[in-house]
């Protein structure tokens, strides 16, 4: 029988083609699993260097920049009540307007030292022409509306602490010094500003702040931790809740204040204590 014949031609083709197939099939080498980085409701398993498997929120993507991640993970939503943080918070959310956050964190040792480190009676002693001159430092940071601002602000917040005793006592206060615990399962719920965050906002005009619309505010009290805006789903939700708890921060436990008095009285041997530490 002739193999050129025209009826056996198909069936030889089809023939050839299933041993091919069967052929890769077996020269196949298995494909090795990789860790799953997004899941269905948008949440962040890990990313790419990551030792552990954490979810973050869903705005955490594979491609997010890592100074962005580092600062969800250590940063974004931990209640913060020292003077100096808050007042470089509120200046970094203005900065939102202009910047976005990767610029912004790429930028914040320079606005760090521009600011002298954020100092509310320092920057209000600075010279508003020598920071605003075209080709100084702080003008290539941010617009001359916004220097301005961040000088007038620094004025006000240390007419607040003169009045309250901190800024952290009467920023605090507007939640009843208690972080607002949202709960939301999907960005999509995410709010740009609230109820509150235009109270806030209306109190600090009224007293002569500049550029604190209820936008920037409510980014203002999601990075300072006055709201907690983590997805339920995400590690760092439960892990701000217990920082607000005054359990844990970052890791690292905090010690009563007439706790720490106690034991300074009664060491014997020089030791460091958590407060005299310094963590950035």
């Amino acid at each position: 029988m002739a193999f050129n014949h025209p009826k056996l031609i198909p069936i030889l083709l089809v023939l050839f083609l299933q041993c091919y197939a069967a052929m890769n099939r077996t020269r196949r080498k298995p494909f090795p699993s990789t860790p799953r980085s997004v899941v269905s409701d948008g949440g962040l398993d890990s990313l790419p260097g990551d030792s552990h498997r954490r979810k973050r929120c869903a705005w955490v993507t594979p491609n997010t920049d890592p100074s962005y991640v580092a600062f969800h993970d250590e940063e974004w939503g931990v209640p913060v009540h020292d003077d100096k943080k808050l007042f470089e918070l509120l200046v970094l959310a203005g900065a939102l307007s202009e910047l976005t956050w990767p610029a912004i964190l790429s930028k914040r040792h320079i606005f760090r030292e521009v600011f002298a480190d954020f100092d509310p009676l320092a920057v209000s002693k600075l010279n508003e022409k020598k920071l605003i001159a075209p080709g100084s430092t702080a003008s290539s940071l941010l617009s001359e509306l916004k220097l301005r601002a961040i000088v007038e602000n620094a004025h006000q917040i240390s007419k607040v602490i003169d009045e309250f005793g901190s800024f952290d006592k009467y920023i605090w206060s507007f939640v009843n010094h208690k972080p607002i615990v949202s709960r939301f399962r999907y960005p999509r719920q995410v709010p740009v500003k609230t109820p509150k965050a235009d109270v806030i906002s209306k109190d600090l005009v009224r007293r002569g702040f500049r550029s604190v619309g209820p936008t920037v505010i409510y980014s203002f009290m999601q990075v300072s931790g006055i709201t907690n805006d983590h997805l339920t789903s995400c590690f760092r939700f439960q892990d701000c809740i217990t920082a607000a708890e005054g359990k844990e921060e970052n890791g690292i436990k905090e010690i009563p204040e007439e706790k720490k008095k106690k034991d300074n009285m009664i060491e014997s041997e020089p030791s460091i204590s958590i407060d005299e530490l310094s963590f950035s």
